[in-house]
């Protein structure tokens, strides 16, 4: 797979102070189509359904990973890993290798089913704990959507150190405010550290409404600007770009 197909772009990931301030801190890559600029579903699901084509791929990602990761060493990025993705030992080899950076590193395991080997849901379990044993914290993403229900969270919750969920309507509302009743449950009983990041805040509303939640960290179109959601950047080019939305 040769890069020309591919590029990263890196949306961030706003931790909201008790002051109102914006914290840019983390990061999470997201893989783009140079032909369409959105993500390239079709060819994604091509590459999981032959391991040649996803080794290469997952050769380049590595390689493009480390370069952004190498170049903003305080920045933590988190990435978006797919179950079908665990039917090919490179991904195993990636996380590994990654186990370096696993303090700057946080994994996504997204809603989408596993179609082409559906019993790495049943081994769901294990594949959790060997993504554990490299260190890494773990998120679910999209909960309440696809295969991230309640009963898969409850299932696996002592692997997640974090809860990403989007903010749709109302309903996701209840969700979220019975999520924050959850983690503050157990932070005082188990004393045990759970994030809830909340997705899709387009508005200065949406933000102030979870912000009068408790939920500070939060993703969305409300804070994609051009020089925050970057291609690409190198030596902390970003700082530059960003200016004083950036809280060090």
């Amino acid at each position: 797979m040769k890069s020309e197909h591919f590029y990263l772009v890196f949306q961030p990931i706003v931790k909201i102070s008790n002051k109102n301030t914006l914290i840019f801190e983390e990061f999470e890559v997201l893989l783009r189509s140079i032909k369409t600029q959105k993500f390239p579903a079709n060819m994604f699901y091509e590459l999981l359904a032959n391991e040649q084509k996803y080794n290469q791929y997952i050769d380049w990602f590595t390689v493009e990973l480390e370069k952004k990761m190498q170049a903003c060493p305080d920045i933590k990025f988190s990435i978006n890993i797919d179950v079908d993705q665990f039917q090919f030992k490179s991904t195993f080899h990636f996380l590994k290798y990654f186990s370096r950076y696993h303090e700057k590193l946080i994994i996504e395991i997204t809603e989408h089913t596993p179609k082409n080997n559906p019993k790495l849901l049943i081994e769901l379990d294990d594949i959790l704990k060997k993504i554990k044993n490299h260190h890494f914290n773990i998120a679910i993403d999209d909960y309440n959507e696809g295969i991230n229900t309640l009963f898969l969270y409850k299932k696996h919750r002592k692997y997640y150190d974090r809860i990403k969920i989007t903010l749709f309507g109302y309903k996701s509302i209840l969700i979220i405010i019975g999520l924050v009743i959850y983690v503050n449950i157990v932070k005082f009983l188990f004393s045990k550290k759970i994030e809830i990041v909340v997705e899709k805040i387009d508005t200065l509303r949406k933000s102030k409404i979870m912000k009068k939640l408790s939920v500070s960290q939060q993703q969305g179109y409300y804070f994609r600007t051009d020089s925050t959601l970057i291609r690409s950047f190198t030596d902390y080019e970003y700082y530059n770009n960003l200016g004083d939305q950036i809280v060090k």
